[in-house]
C-alpha cells in the first residue's frame, strides 16, 4: 500500500490467496515456522522472499547495461513475491485478531483473557513489522548502488522516472470488501460498496481516509483498507533498462509505503476497546 504494465493485476488475489492458505514450509530448510503462530505459513514465506535482498550481486567491475537488466528484472520478480508475501502475512495477522475478538464474545475463552491473548498477537505483529523493516532497509541500500549503476550506463534515467512520478494518482486494490462513504468519516451515509481485489484510484483526505474512485464507484474509505499498487512510469523511448529501472523503483516504494501504513495503523486493532 506491485507489477509490470503487462501484469494482469485482476489476477493478483489469486496470488495473495495461494499465499494466505499455504500450510508448509518451502523446500530447501528454510525457516521453520512457529507450531504455536497460526500465521506460522505466511511468516515462512515473507522471510526467505525478504532474504533474496540479502546480499548484493559480488562485481568486480561496473556492470554492462545487458548485466543490469538481467538484474533488475530478477529483482522485480522478488519484489512482486515480497510485496505479495508481506499482504497476506497482514490480512492473517488481522484474521488472528477477528478470530481471538470472536473467540472472546461466543465464550470460548474467559473474556477476562482477550487483552492477553491480544498483547500476545501484538508482539507477533511487531516481530512481523522488525522484519519487514530489515527488509526495508536492505532494499534502500541496493537501491542506491543500483540507481547509480543504471545512470552510469543510461544517463538521465534517474530524471526521467521522476518526471513521469509526477503526474498521475496512486493506484490500488481493495483488500477486503469495503464500504464507501459521503465524507471522510466513519459515521457518514453509506455511498457504494467494492468488492475484494476491485482496482480503484487513491486521493488523500483527511482523518486517515481517501477518496477512491472504481469500479464504477466513488467515495471515502480508510487508507489502510487499500493494497497499494506501483504507479510505473511510462518512460519514453525504446530503452528497455529505464522501463525496468522505472518498475523497480515503483515496486520498491509501493512496499516501503506498505510498510510505514502498517506501522502507523496495524496496531490500532489491537486494542482491547476496539
Amino acid at each position: 500500500m506491485h507489477f509490470s504494465p503487462k501484469t494482469n493485476r485482476r489476477l493478483w488475489p489469486a496470488g495473495l490467496f495461494a499465499l494466505l492458505t499455504a500450510c508448509a514450509a518451502p523446500p530447501g530448510g528454510g525457516l521453520a515456522g512457529d507450531p504455536q503462530d497460526s500465521c506460522g505459513p505466511q511468516v515462512v514465506v515473507f522471510v526467505n522472499a525478504g532474504d533474496l535482498f540479502a546480499e548484493p550481486p559480488r562485481r568486480t567491475q561496473p556492470p554492462t547495461a545487458e548485466e543490469l537488466a538481467a538484474e533488475l528484472t530478477r529483482e522485480n520478480a522478488a519484489l512482486e513475491r515480497l510485496q505479495i508475501a508481506f499482504d497476506a502475512l497482514l490480512y492473517c495477522r488481522w484474521t488472528e485478531v477477528r478470530v481471538i475478538r470472536a473467540d472472546a464474545t461466543s465464550g470460548r475463552f474467559p473474556p477476562a483473557e482477550l487483552p492477553q491473548r491480544l498483547t500476545a498477537a501484538e508482539g507477533r505483529l511487531r516481530q512481523d513489522l522488525a522484519r519487514a523493516s530489515q527488509a526495508r532497509d536492505r532494499m534502500q541500500a541496493r537501491n542506491a548502488r543500483i540507481e547509480a549503476a543504471v545512470e552510469a550506463v543510461s544517463p538521465g534515467t534517474r530524471a526521467a522516472i521522476a518526471g513521469q512520478q509526477a503526474a498521475g494518482r496512486p493506484r490500488a486494490v481493495a483488500s477486503a470488501p469495503i464500504v464507501l462513504r459521503v465524507r471522510p468519516d466513519a459515521s457518514g451515509p453509506v455511498v457504494g460498496r467494492l468488492p475484494a481485489g476491485t482496482e480503484v484510484s487513491l486521493q488523500p483526505a483527511p482523518g486517515g481516509f481517501v477518496l477512491a474512485e472504481g469500479g464504477g464507484q466513488r467515495g471515502y474509505a480508510p487508507n489502510n483498507a487499500f493494497t497499494l499498487l506501483p504507479a510505473v512510469p511510462v518512460v519514453t523511448g525504446p530503452d528497455r533498462l529505464r522501463s525496468l529501472a522505472a518498475t523497480n523503483l515503483a515496486r520498491r516504494e509501493g512496499f516501503i509505503e506498505s510498510v510505514a501504513l502498517a506501522n502507523r495503523s496495524g496496531l490500532q486493532r489491537f486494542e482491547p476497546a476496539s
